[in-house]
């Protein structure tokens, strides 16, 4: 990790990454919470959310598909320039109008949502372009410390600016972190020195449509491997769905204040950070599928203790599990894909997982939604047998990412 962070490629994208991410965060923590204050906001931000995920599983795979395409960089320079253009120009409205109601609010929403969608696929293939599969579970890694850091500065500044300051203020400031992110990575050096040259083809053929299927179809040939992939993204779906949960768990179940669901937060990044340092660390390249049971069973045990010992001293701790265990597994799926995805169908199929992801979350958080008269401990009791069913499926198909990187 030490020889990564001299490198001078690796700092500009950590620097350039946590910038970005910054940004992003900021918007998407004000902005639910200024929806929730406004009359009818609660309803207004479910539909938020439905409409976001209905548009982004449309266009995600579109998007994979253009990635794969064209330049990385061109790529994960476009996100930047649409976070850029997309608050400048909300923020102008905002001024113009002299606020923002529930719809522009949405739409304040969505962009900072597609912004997400834009980068990651993007930065992925990237990242596989430009490093060697040695340094892969040592550089996802150091981006899972550089990203909940992020979280963790935006979370702090958005939760001060949003009661001092205007929105299209805090988008301003916003606007700033992704032009610095922008001008940072122009000036990566892009050069594919680590692939095969099979693998630096130029842009596919046919329609857009076509391309989207060549994805599908690497994944379709390959099923026990789709299938051990979507096991492991389960966790993050987990966390993602429970956030509908923890304020719910922490004022009712626990009738604890807003310190304590914050200090759940900070517990929660502060596992993920440990598991970015210290389990790139344990073992060789070829651990990352070994590895993934432990950091799954360690994320078990938040949920069980979230569940069986209702405490806010437990709660604190469980945030520890769970965050270690959320970021371990991020930690060795970012690897293996990195090793065993051609980067010519990279940004297709991330961009499959990220419309998975999305689907799987909606309908999750749609079936808590049903549990709520019932209290958080059923909903995080629905969410663990989700968890339970995504273990027993990489029991079975971890042999398929043990043979591929063997």
């Amino acid at each position: 990790m030490k020889e990564l962070l001299r490198d001078s490629r690796v700092r500009r994208l950590l620097v350039a990454n946590t910038l970005g991410s910054i940004g992003s965060g900021i918007t998407i923590f004000s902005v639910p919470w200024l929806l929730v204050h406004l009359p009818g906001g609660n309803e207004a931000f479910r539909w938020a959310t439905i409409g976001t995920t209905l548009v982004l599983v449309v266009t995600t795979p579109y998007y994979g598909a253009w990635v794969d395409g064209h330049s990385r960089k061109t790529a994960l320079l476009a996100s930047e320039l649409w976070g850029l253009t997309a608050t400048l120009a909300m923020a102008a409205i905002g001024l113009a109008s002299g606020g923002f109601g529930a719809p522009a609010l949405m739409a304040v929403y969505f962009a900072g949502m597609l912004y997400y969608t834009l980068h990651f696929p993007a930065k992925f293939a990237l990242v596989q372009q430009m490093f060697a599969p040695s340094q892969y579970r040592a550089l996802t890694g150091l981006l899972e410390v550089q990203g909940q850091t992020a979280l963790m500065i935006a979370g702090g500044i958005g939760g001060l600016l949003v009661e001092t300051i205007p929105l299209w203020g805090i988008l301003l400031f916003d606007a700033s972190t992704y032009l610095v992110s922008f001008l940072l990575l122009r000036t990566l050096p892009y050069r594919a020195t680590h692939l095969e040259s099979s693998d630096r083809a130029a842009p596919p053929a046919g329609s857009a449509w076509s391309r989207i299927r060549e994805g599908w179809t690497w994944l379709r040939d390959r099923p026990r491997l789709a299938v051990f992939f979507t096991c492991t993204l389960i966790p993050f779906v987990v966390v993602m769905s429970a956030n509908y949960l923890f304020p719910i768990y922490v004022a009712q179940t626990l009738r604890a204040g807003a310190e304590y669901f914050a200090g759940g937060e900070i517990t929660f990044a502060l596992g993920a950070i440990a598991a970015g340092f210290f389990l790139p660390r344990l073992g060789g390249e070829d651990s990352a599928a070994t590895s993934l049971p432990m950091t799954m069973l360690v994320f078990l045990t938040g949920l069980l203790v979230v569940i069986l010992v209702p405490s806010p001293g437990a709660y604190l701790a469980a945030g520890v599990l769970l965050g270690f265990g959320n970021a371990g597994c991020r930690v060795a799926r970012s690897a293996l894909l990195l090793r065993l995805v051609p980067n010519a169908v990279m940004g297709r199929v991330g961009g499959f997982y990220q419309v998975l992801d999305r689907l799987l979350r909606t309908t999750l958080v749609l079936s808590l939604s049903l549990v709520d008269a019932r209290g958080a401990p059923a909903g995080f009791a629905l969410l663990t047998a989700v968890f339970l069913a995504a273990f027993a499926g990489l029991l079975a198909t971890r042999s398929a990412a043990s043979r591929a990187t063997g």
